[in-house]
């Protein structure tokens, strides 16, 4: 009997180990960043979401996290306004609580050193002062620079601009890569040439056929594969970047009577449906026109007046205060956001928020003589500037023939 039993107990196996639990989807960073990509991007919501643990807070900070954020939504949201004067710049943020973002996370690069000349895709471009001998590009969010530095210009140049391109979506470049479009004007000729940080070079030298006036401070417009800067005599100037066809410089005459109508109180900008469009005011009714640049059925591209607004009711406390008084038109359009929401307006009031869409007006700032603003758009997560100031220095001679 005693044998028996021992026998069966030999028998006797341990249970088996239980099944490891499965991963919960949540587990997986890939899957779990798709889902935060899907959250509403304004700074308050993406805040909340990484306060809820150190791993959310690090996804959601990763600078690849930024451009798959601006590649999804397309149109990140205006944080705020560099103002540029004389004495220097700082940035005023526009947002509501607790969607205002701090403006000492936006501190501008040495004004004694450095000129902003304008923000796109989460970027800021300025130049060094005096003189146009380096370029520097700057991401607010990230806090990357890059340095580019430039041979001195000939003396026969009487006029600049530059502006920034990001990440194109679709076009398989680095994260992090960029374009630099330069353009400069003499004695009636047009040139430009695009830098690529990929490469580490610039392209060729692209002069216009066409004589034309020196380019003016304006901001740019970016336009599918073109960029487009307004011209001192109120001219448009073209540059195609090559995407669908060699690059071009070309002129491209504004909207008809321009001149005389809006008195160069204008602003380029990207209208609906991915053409060019032109802002003007008014300076006798207070009007503020909204132009598209549009193709016809025999493919011609013309100028249509999309929207009139009225700016009356906005203009009355100004109407006693002469323009000679002010030197300066009573409502002056200073710049309109990179997806073309939003225009901005200044007054010896302030400057105010214009909603194309909805015809809301904020007031976002007061005002000083002599400055000029630049609006700034980026998708924003509360504690992920930083990283390293990487630097570059690039040299270019640009000649004009």
């Amino acid at each position: 009997m005693g044998g028996m039993i021992s026998r069966l107990r030999r028998r006797v196996h341990a249970p088996p180990a239980p099944p490891l639990p499965l991963p919960l989807p949540l587990d997986d960073d890939d899957l779990l960043s798709e889902i935060l990509l899907r959250l509403p991007p304004h700074p308050a919501c993406l805040l909340r979401a990484s306060l809820v643990c150190t791993r959310w807070r690090r996804l959601l900070r990763d600078p690849g996290f930024l451009r798959r954020s601006r590649a999804f939504h397309r149109t990140p949201p205006v944080l705020g306004l560099f103002r540029i004067s004389l004495r220097g710049g700082r940035f005023v943020p526009i947002g509501e609580a607790p969607d205002r973002v701090p403006a000492a996370g936006f501190a501008l690069p040495d004004p004694a050193s450095w000129v902003l000349l304008g923000c796109r895709h989460g970027r800021a471009l300025l130049r060094s002062r005096p003189g146009w001998l380096q370029i520097l590009v700057w991401d607010p969010i990230t806090g990357h620079r890059r340095c580019v530095r430039l041979s001195r210009l000939g003396s026969h140049v009487k006029a600049c601009s530059a502006t920034v391109l990001g990440d194109p979506v679709g076009l398989g470049r680095r994260e992090g890569s960029f374009r630099v479009a330069f353009v400069f004007t003499g004695s009636g000729r047009a040139s430009a040439c695009v830098y690529s940080s990929e490469t580490g070079a610039w392209g060729r030298l692209i002069t216009a056929e066409a004589p034309c006036d020196d380019v003016s401070v304006k901001p740019s417009a970016l336009v599918g594969d073109a960029v487009y800067w307004l011209l001192d005599d109120g001219g448009i100037l073209e540059l195609h970047l090559g995407k669908e066809k060699k690059e071009s410089l070309a002129l491209v005459e504004p909207p008809p009577e321009a001149q005389s109508l809006y008195v160069l109180n204008i602003q380029l900008m990207e209208a609906e449906a991915g053409v060019l469009g032109f802002a003007g005011v008014m300076q006798n009714s207070y009007s503020l026109h909204l132009w598209a640049r549009e193709a016809g059925r025999d493919g011609t591209a013309n100028w249509v007046l999309r929207t009139a607004i009225d700016l009356g009711g906005f203009a009355a406390p100004l109407l006693g205060v002469t323009t000679w008084i002010m030197m300066v038109p009573p409502i002056k359009i200073i710049g309109v956001d990179e997806a073309g929401n939003f225009a901005f307006l200044k007054t010896i009031f302030g400057i105010f928020m214009l909603s194309l869409d909805a015809l809301l007006l904020k007031k976002v700032s007061d005002v000083q003589l002599m400055e000029f603003v630049r609006p700034y758009s980026s998708f924003y997560v509360a504690g992920g500037a930083g990283g390293g100031e990487a630097r570059a220095m690039e040299t270019v001679k640009l000649n004009h023939n």
